[in-house]
């Protein structure tokens, strides 16, 4: 059992870790010199912050451009055009969910195991109760030592409901989920599921009938599949998501 002095000293390290991370790119907008080491400084620091070397060369490239033209010297302008080009490099991936095409819209939630599936329904089920929609969760993660109490705290945060069968069958448990979201008229049912490698082909096959049987609940269910990747996995799982949505289909 962790004490509140052990917590507090890893909260203490996990703060400095994160530190170091942001301080690692900001720290070199400190400088007074914008050169071509500065340059080759800011390539090599969005490297090691794992943007990828597509996007690396996109922001440089722009960057770069946007200095010349504009006659920058300091590395405080600098940063500020780098801001904007991160932004605008994201601004084209900004889409609404769409929640309103279907009632209730069906959200199915996969992902390895400890990636925060559980985390992000809680979050999403928040932040779509707080906006007027009304949420109900789906406990499919049946098998995890106290998923179902994971989400029921969320659930008690957010004023939401949710449905579950201790040990029971995922798939029931989605199936009756979105029966109960039709019979009560809710906007958004969100599925949890168990976390799997999608190496495991066995339990891809699990997520395929769940998959499978959400379709016979509601046609067209699942609306959205949202796919949850730890961060500091870096381009990885983008890069392995593809192979996992195969699976599910």
């Amino acid at each position: 059992m962790q004490i509140p002095g052990q917590r507090q000293d890893w909260l203490g390290r996990l703060k400095s870790g994160l530190t170091k991370t942001r301080s690692g790119l900001t720290s070199m907008f400190t400088g007074e010199k914008v050169d071509e080491a500065f340059f080759e400084e800011m390539e090599e620091r969005l490297l090691l912050a794992d943007c990828g070397l597509p996007a690396t060369e996109l922001l440089m490239q722009k960057v770069r451009d946007t200095v010349y033209q504009k006659g920058l010297t300091r590395p405080e302008d600098v940063r500020l055009v780098l801001r904007d080009a991160v932004f605008d490099l994201l601004r084209p991936l900004e889409t609404s969910m769409g929640v309103d095409r279907a009632r209730p819209l069906v959200m199915m939630v996969v992902g390895v195991n400890g990636a925060g599936k559980t985390t992000s329904i809680g979050k999403l089920a928040n932040h779509y109760a707080e906006i007027g929609y009304s949420v109900l969760l789906a406990a499919g993660d049946t098998f995890r030592a106290a998923a179902r109490e994971q989400l029921d705290v969320w659930a008690n945060r957010s004023s939401v409901d949710v449905i579950s069968a201790q040990g029971g069958d995922p798939a029931a448990v989605a199936f009756d989920s979105v029966q109960s979201g039709i019979s009560r008229n809710s906007h958004i049912v969100i599925v949890d599921t168990a976390g799997r490698l999608p190496t495991q082909l066995h339990l891809m096959e699990e997520l395929k009938k769940i998959k499978k049987v959400l379709g016979k609940a509601k046609m067209d269910a699942p609306h959205e599949i949202v796919l949850v990747v730890d961060a500091t996995n870096g381009q990885t799982p983008c890069n392995k998501s593809r192979h996992s949505t195969m699976h599910l289909h």
